[in-house]
């Protein structure tokens, strides 16, 4: 545990980043380009939270979607890779506030596993505590703040979605779809329309189990983080 929780800390991340040039957590772009783009348009703009130094801003660039911000909390990494792309626009900020961030700009924001982060410390994913509920409200809050009416947020995770959208949901005006992406092992794209209701007719199979004491414990939710490269074998591509 005390490994995980090294990924909550900025500290980490700037030392990480001093040295690593690029990693792409989960799969590389191509594995779920085809849950985003049929709702993007060259035009939009676009906001990369807990950019890292994954390629996604960097694929996406390169396929003409040129109106990029890319936002990370570690100012090491910005400071890295806003002289090598000034093409795009870089921001240190938190994802729990995106204070730096205008209201009512993006068409678009994704974030892929960094969500993951905050969820650390939580022994039993079926109940997170009042910490991590607290900052994952945070979290959609803020983005629900700089999203435009109708705009569309992607979470990327490996997070199962009877955890995940239980607690995406707590944030109203917005809807939630599930889309499951992956071969070898099975992630998931979480895709939020602003203004949009969700249909819970879909949804309430996700919230079933929720604090019961009958369900089938799970894996630890971030296993897959306990080494230095824990994806190497699933994504043989990174």
């Amino acid at each position: 545990m005390d490994d995980l929780l090294q990924y909550n800390e900025v500290s980490y991340w700037n030392e990480r980043f001093r040295d690593e040039q690029e990693y792409d957590w989960l799969c590389d772009f191509d594995g779920f380009s085809h849950c985003l783009l049929p709702y993007m348009k060259k035009s939009d703009r676009i906001a990369h939270l807990g950019c890292g130094n994954s390629r996604l801003s960097i694929e996406l660039f390169n396929r003409g979607y040129k109106n990029i911000t890319n936002i990370d909390y570690s100012p090491v990494l910005i400071e890295k890779l806003a002289p090598e792309y000034p093409e795009m626009k870089f921001i240190c900020d938190d994802i729990r506030s995106l204070s730096k961030l205008p209201s009512n700009n993006y068409d678009i924001v994704i974030e892929k596993a960094s969500i993951e982060s905050l969820m650390v410390a939580e022994k039993d994913p079926w109940n997170p505590s009042e910490k991590a509920v607290d900052e994952i409200n945070a979290v959609c809050g803020a983005i629900q703040r700089i999203m435009k009416p109708n705009s569309y947020f992607f979470s990327i995770s490996f997070t199962q979605p009877h955890f995940r959208v239980p607690l995406l949901l707590r944030a109203r005006n917005w809807n939630c779809e599930v889309d499951r992406f992956g071969s070898n092992f099975h992630y998931f794209c979480y895709r939020l329309q602003k203004g949009k209701e969700p249909n819970m007719d879909r949804l309430r199979c996700y919230f079933l189990g929720q604090n019961s004491s009958n369900h089938e414990k799970p894996a630890p939710q971030l296993t897959v983080m306990e080494e230095t490269n824990p994806l190497e074998n699933i994504c043989p591509d990174l």
